[in-house]
Order: structure tokens, then C-alpha cells, then sequence
């Protein structure tokens, strides 16, 4: 009878539990209603992932676009976000020795301008019209030391890869053993730079790990850093756990603090080299920034961040994170919080986030979304100067 007694209160605290999440969900949807402005629902061939890993925005004119690599095809899908549907599509270069076998990222200019990256390496990234032309190919000098001509870029999501003044600008990650707190200092830079006319690439001094990084253990998965550029040339870094942005323009650094409400603890990093299941409780149950973004067209910053999740070593990581509440912190032009709008887990995806004409454009393909179907890729558009 004891142990009957048991299993209903834990079932009625599962329950209620269950419905909390419910109600929670439910008022957070109501709060994030008076900023949102419209949807984008982009139709989705047999061939084309619902993933929208390697994308990049281009407006011309009245129109926006969303550019996809389909790596199936072999094309850029050219997404008109007014329609949802496919206006035309780019087939790259693929075969050797002038194409690209596996992409990394791309960035558009314009629809006549996109570049297309190849993992690892710089050297053979290429530059294509929209017929699917190369307008140019890129080949830096050559290391001599294969472990030094390695660049490890991401060139997607909030690591994107930009043109600013003439250099693509590329986000890379270590190959270094990360769990050694020696490698954690101030000599690996995250951003390198590529100068189109010059050939020469060159790091970014200002992108290397911030003091309170040095000589510590964290987790893996959150090595990273976020970059946008603004309108007035200010390089803007965001760290995963630094409450303040890194501000760099014309060799000045400055911080700007960036605080979320819903970070109130401080980030302390391991104390020994944590094992395959720390590692990832941590990841989970750290609450942290992920993103920033400029929006030229309001001149503002938006800043993403992960609250604290629920982990579970018997469940899959990426459903844990994908459940995860989220907020975005609106900054002015001088960095000034305007405000902090929470997002429920569960339908966005905060990875592929981005900025359009319209405002903060979410997808809402995260894998959790239970209205998630194959062939829509629904979009919500968020005008967070909406109600000002």
C-alpha cells in the first residue's frame, strides 16, 4: 500500500509538472505575440533539408531572399521569403580541380555575388555568379607546415563568415586539445582574416580568449565565439560566458556590458578534466550567451541567450537543448539595454537565427517543434521596435 501511495504521488507530480511547462509555454507565447510581425513558410523539395544549415540573407530591392546549399543537388536554392518559394537555383562548381566537393558556408553579397567555402582551408574558396559562374578563385600563399595552413571556420549561423573592407572575415575553432588549460591563452585567435587584393591572410588580434578564459577548463561545445560588424565599422564579439561584449574598432577594444536577467550565477569552469557526461550536464545546465547580431535597418543589437536546461545522461542532448527557454537581449547603438523578450523552448531554433529588412527572423525548425513537418520550413519575424 506504502509503495502504491508512492508511485501516484510521483505520478501526480509528474503531472503537475507537466502542466506548469504547459501554462509556462502557453504566457510566453502570449508575451512574444505584440513583437511579432509576420511569417515566411518556405516550401521544401524531397532533396532539401529542413536543417537550413549553410544559409544567407540578400535583399534586392523590395525583395528578400534566403540563399540555401543544398548539398544533395549541388545548387544554392534561392528562397524568396515573400513567396516561400524557390525563385531559382545556382548550380556551383563541384567537380576538381575548380569546384568545391564539400561546402563549409556561403555568403551572398547579392544574387550575382556569392562566395562558397570549403572546410578546412581558405585556400580554394570561390566566388560565383548567379549563373553559377566563377568569377574568381582564392589561393593564398601556401603553409609549409600542414598543421598551420589548417583553419577550422565554421561560416555559419552566428559564425558566419562577412566581407568588411575588402577581407573576408572568417570565425575558427581550436584543433587543439581544449580540456588542457594551457592551450587556453591569449596566443590562439578565433577570427582570420583573408584581404581580397593582398592574398595574405592575418588574425585578428582582439578575437583571442579573454583573460577570464586563461588557464581553465570548459566545456567543450562552448569554445566558440559570436562577431557581428556594424554600419560605423565596430567589430562585436560575444562570448559564451562574459556578460559583457568585446567592442574592437581601429585597434581600440572596449567592453561593453551586456548582462542577461536570467544569467545570476557566475561561470566557474571545471575543476579537472570532466568526463563525456559532465561535459554535456554542464552544457545543458549552464545558462549562456550564444549570439550577436546587427540590424542595420534599426540600428540595434540583439544578443541570444540560452537558459539554464534540464539534463538527463538517458535522454539525447540535442532534445534536451532543444527545449531549452531563450531569450534575446535588444541593445542600442551604444550598447544600452532596451530590453530582454523570453522565448519558449521547443519551437525555435536559435541556432539559425538571423536579420532581415522585417526584424529578427527565427526558424522554427528546431527538432522539439512538435507542429515540425518535412516539406514547410516556417519562419516567424520579430520587429522587437514594435510596441516603442
Amino acid at each position: 500500500m506504502k509503495i502504491f501511495k508512492i508511485k501516484i504521488s510521483i505520478y501526480l507530480l509528474f503531472f503537475v509538472l507537466l502542466a506548469a511547462c504547459k501554462e509556462s509555454k502557453t504566457t510566453l507565447l502570449e508575451q512574444i505575440k505584440p513583437f511579432k510581425i509576420g511569417e515566411s513558410n518556405l516550401v521544401l523539395d524531397d532533396t532539401t533539408s529542413i536543417d537550413f544549415m549553410r544559409i544567407s540573407y540578400v535583399e534586392q530591392g523590395e525583395n528578400e531572399y534566403l540563399l540555401h546549399q543544398n548539398e544533395f543537388k549541388k545548387v544554392i536554392q534561392v528562397f524568396d521569403l515573400n513567396t516561400g518559394f524557390v525563385n531559382h537555383e545556382i548550380q556551383y562548381p563541384f567537380e576538381q580541380p575548380l569546384g568545391i566537393k564539400v561546402v563549409q558556408g556561403i555568403t551572398a553579397i547579392s544574387l550575382d555575388s556569392i562566395f562558397i567555402f570549403m572546410p578546412m582551408s581558405i585556400r580554394g574558396s570561390i566566388l560565383i555568379n548567379r549563373q553559377g559562374e566563377i568569377i574568381n578563385r582564392y589561393m593564398p600563399s601556401k603553409e609549409e607546415n600542414l598543421e598551420k595552413s589548417l583553419i577550422n571556420h565554421v561560416s555559419f549561423g552566428a559564425m558566419s563568415t562577412m566581407l568588411e573592407k575588402g577581407n573576408l572575415r572568417f570565425i575558427q575553432l581550436p584543433l587543439f586539445e581544449v580540456t588542457n588549460p594551457a592551450n587556453i591563452n591569449e596566443d590562439f585567435k578565433f577570427e582570420v582574416l583573408y584581404n581580397l587584393e593582398s592574398n595574405e591572410i592575418f588574425k585578428e588580434s582582439s578575437s583571442g580568449f579573454p583573460e577570464f578564459y586563461q588557464n581553465k577548463i570548459w566545456p567543450s561545445q562552448d569554445i566558440s565565439i559570436a562577431r557581428t560588424i556594424d554600419k560605423y565599422g565596430r567589430v562585436v564579439y560575444s562570448w559564451r560566458f562574459l556578460h559583457s561584449l568585446i567592442v574592437e574598432k581601429d585597434g581600440i577594444v572596449e567592453e561593453k556590458l551586456a548582462k542577461s536577467d536570467f544569467i545570476d550565477e557566475e561561470f566557474t569552469p571545471f575543476s579537472m578534466i570532466p568526463d563525456k557526461d559532465q561535459n554535456m550536464e554542464k552544457i545543458i545546465q549552464t545558462a549562456k550567451y550564444y549570439g550577436v547580431y546587427y540590424d542595420k535597418y534599426r540600428d540595434l543589437f540583439y544578443r541570444t541567450v540560452q537558459h539554464s536546461g534540464i539534463y538527463n545522461k538517458n535522454e539525447i542532448p540535442k532534445e534536451m537543448d532543444g527545449v531549452r527557454n531563450f531569450s534575446v537581449i535588444v541593445l542600442d547603438s551604444d550598447f544600452n539595454k532596451i530590453k530582454e523578450i523570453t522565448f519558449p523552448g521547443g519551437i525555435y531554433n536559435i541556432y539559425r537565427a538571423f536579420v532581415g529588412k522585417r526584424g529578427f527572423y527565427l526558424p522554427k525548425n528546431n527538432v522539439m517543434n512538435p507542429d515540425l513537418v518535412e516539406n514547410i520550413l516556417s519562419i516567424d519575424i520579430f520587429d522587437f521596435t514594435a510596441n516603442d
